[in-house]
């Protein structure tokens, strides 16, 4: 925990409200602004291109990362020698094929040589990703793709009928209330984007209907958030036989499970717009109104998918997602293979729009994560601990009692007693009083397929009418 989460944790809840609408006003001034309102309404044009102007556009972002990268940033210029290109080769979207296929490990052996030697460190911006493996990456990003991240992310809303200014609420991984808090408020506003943050690590049978009542009370129409996290909220209503009338559902972060879609959809009666993104801003895929897959934002980056030879893949053909930011000049990701796999689909989408379809990602089942305390934990959550650890190869979470995890550790040379102590102090911010042991190893098993479920717990989640009974004054009154 950083000095100014601790300053958080144990300030009273009107200046931990101060503190965080103090950094709201920080990022809106850099993330908002002009070059927001700008970049939005460009955004909102390109998803109505043709096919040909998109490629055409696409294209011509494609040069200039082409060029700032050979010019500025070591690794690429090194490639691009090696591999006898420059950027005059790469005339073509297909021209792409040409640069060779980016992983996780050569970013990590090469993580100095792949920041631009252009912009000045003061406009740089650091960021984490542990990935669904809870294998950590550090990353850099500059400003406009911060402000690109945040205008594809505000046109999924749009869809989704949310409108900037208009409450909504988020459920999500952040620490907005102390864990060890143990009465409401379990929430905190964001004044300055009228945002309601409900903290992810109080959802107890006894906390579960303060939350509904500060919804009512913001009078919120649309709740984003894990799905995992949000059917805990949902199968909770169900299981009291109540209902809690919401415009939309927006979900990301994990993958969403046809049970999850279904009983959102029922306990909130309206549908769920979800998106696939990812920390190292390449690839933004989002649902339509038609809900039949997954708009790949091709003015956010390209997406390629790709068999294990890293041939392109036919629609409708499984393949690894392999993806080139468009705009992050700090650290270009060109080509870059992520952990999750999925397929094209060889329809249009009756919306109208151009972007391509997607299915739905093919990532890992998680598990909730239940606490002795009777609260329960989406597994997206956990990731964050991770996130700063970058002396942590790969990870597993294993739950075989209620009263423990084991985490289970692959570990680099640099990793040390405080990156222990550090990893320890972030569970227990987040998982209060419940019992860490941390198993070191060399590997982790996989599957026949070489993968493995990054959390795994024997513990089935509390949904029963006993545990989700509530008053009747409480019911009556949502």
């Amino acid at each position: 925990m950083g000095f100014l989460e601790k300053i958080y944790s144990k300030s009273p809840v009107p200046l931990q409200t101060m503190m965080l609408n103090a950094k709201a006003i920080e990022l809106y001034v850099e993330r908002y602004g002009k070059k927001f309102w700008d970049m939005a309404e460009q955004f909102e044009k390109n998803q109505w291109r043709s096919s040909g102007d998109l490629k055409e556009w696409q294209t011509d972002q494609l040069k200039r990362l082409i060029r700032e990268a050979y010019n500025h940033v070591p690794f690429y210029h090194q490639i691009f020698k090696e591999n006898r290109l420059t950027p005059d080769d790469i005339k073509s979207l297909d021209d792409i094929s040409k640069i060779p296929v980016l992983t996780k490990d050569v970013i990590k052996q090469n993580y100095s040589k792949m920041i631009s030697t252009k912009l000045p460190r003061w406009k740089l911006r650091h960021g984490h990703t542990s990935g669904t493996t809870g294998s950590p990456l550090d990353l850099v990003y500059d400003i406009e793709t911060c402000v690109a991240h945040h205008a594809a992310d505000w046109r999924q809303k749009n869809w989704a009928g949310l409108t900037y200014g208009t409450a909504f609420a988020s459920i999500q991984g952040r620490v907005v209330v102390p864990v060890k808090q143990k009465k409401p408020p379990f929430w905190r506003k964001n004044h300055i984007n009228n945002q309601l943050f409900l903290s992810s690590f109080h959802l107890t049978n006894e906390n579960i209907p303060r939350y509904f009542d500060e919804l009512k009370r913001n009078n919120i129409q649309f709740l984003e958030g894990y799905p995992s996290t949000v059917s805990i909220l949902a199968l909770w209503l169900n299981k009291n036989g109540m209902t809690f009338p919401l415009k939309a559902v927006l979900t990301s972060s994990e993958t969403l499970f046809g049970s999850q879609r279904e009983i959102i959809e029922k306990s909130f009666c309206c549908k769920i717009f979800d998106f696939y993104g990812m920390a190292e801003r390449a690839v933004f895929a989002s649902e339509c109104e038609q809900h039949i897959g997954h708009h790949l934002n091709e003015d956010y980056g390209i997406t390629e998918f790709l068999d294990d030879r890293n041939e392109p893949v036919d629609p409708g053909h499984l393949g690894h997602i392999v993806a080139t930011s468009l705009y992050n000049q700090a650290m270009p990701l060109i080509r870059y293979k992520t952990n999750d796999s999925c397929s094209l689909k060889a329809i249009k989408c009756r919306c109208g729009r151009t972007f391509a379809l997607m299915d739905d990602v093919a990532t890992k089942n998680e598990s909730i994560v239940s606490l002795p305390d009777g609260r329960l934990i989406s597994p997206s959550v956990l990731t964050h601990p991770f996130k700063p650890m970058v002396n942590i190869i790969e990870s597993q979470i294993i739950q075989d009692t209620i009263e423990e995890l084991t985490v289970k550790i692959v570990k680099n040379e640099r990793y040390s007693q405080e990156d222990e102590r550090m990893l320890l102090a972030a569970f227990k911010q987040r998982l209060g009083e419940i019992r860490i042991t941390i198993e070191y190893c060399e590997v982790i098993p996989r599957t026949k397929n070489g993968k493995f479920k990054w959390v795994v717990s024997s513990i089935a989640p509390q949904f029963n009418e006993k545990s989700l009974s509530i008053p009747k004054n409480i019911k009556d009154s949502l």
